[in-house]
């Protein structure tokens, strides 16, 4: 199985959509879209609607998703991404708030585990980005891989024995196989915010059968969406950190 894998599009309708015609022309088979659908950019619902649309496709809450839904508050946001979801929740119609509402925070399929930020508190939005969180993520579920996002980074965590960890960041795109039957978090970056100053999408391909990870950096047209983000009236900061990944 080729496994298409997603997160934080963060309402880049340009992003998304350039992402989706790249992934279409590589054979994928399913697809995990593991949140952030909304916040930051100007069309959540078209985000949405892409994303709903999309045959075998699975799709979890992320942070912003459900702040646009009142269930956590926006107000310990930084001053930008407040104002984005407060923008949100007067746009998003009843369809998406309904798709929102609905979307789970973990998903387990096989020896995988999929959740935003990670497994064992997935509202606690907490970073996987060191030893002390990959051990609790890892202490969270018996499956081999367990997949997020969340920080817009890609980043490849590997269990080397009980308590050695090798953190690999991920630059460009890049393929490598994980056939060792080691234990593995595995960050697929950012669709739509990218902040390891690639300004380019972000997104994985698990292919199961050859146990290969295939990241993508899919370029985009950001001067489109930055100045989509300023009609909006959206904070202009938000479309300018496009242009430089960050």
């Amino acid at each position: 199985m080729r496994l298409m894998i997603f997160a934080d599009i963060h309402a880049n309708l340009e992003a998304l959509q350039s992402t989706l015609s790249h992934a279409a022309d590589r054979g994928v088979h399913r697809t995990v879209c593991m949140g952030d659908l909304v916040g930051y950019g100007p069309h959540p619902n078209e985000c949405i609607e892409l994303v709903r649309d999309l045959k075998n496709c699975r799709c979890l809450a992320g942070n912003h998703d459900v702040a646009a839904l009142w269930e956590t508050s926006p107000y310990g946001m930084s001053s930008a991404a407040k104002e984005a979801i407060l923008w949100t929740m007067d746009k998003l119609t009843a369809d998406s708030r309904e798709f929102l509402g609905a979307l789970p925070d973990r998903l387990d399929i096989a020896d995988m585990t999929f959740a935003h930020a990670n497994p064992y508190n997935p509202r606690g939005w907490r970073y996987v980005l060191n030893r002390k969180y990959a051990l609790r993520s890892f202490a969270a579920t018996g499956s081999r891989h367990i997949l997020i996002g969340h920080s817009h980074r890609p980043l490849v965590i590997t269990r080397k024995h009980l308590l050695g960890l090798d953190l690999q960041t991920v630059s460009g795109s890049i393929r490598f196989k994980v056939d060792d039957g080691r234990r593995r978090i595995i960050n697929c970056g950012s669709v739509g915010q990218s902040r390891d100053r690639d300004p380019r999408s972000c997104y994985l391909i698990f292919d199961t059968r050859r146990q290969r990870l295939e990241f993508y950096r899919v370029a985009y047209n950001v001067e489109k969406a930055a100045e989509a983000i300023r009609d909006a009236g959206l904070p202009p900061e938000l479309g300018t950190r496009l242009f430089k990944g960050i």
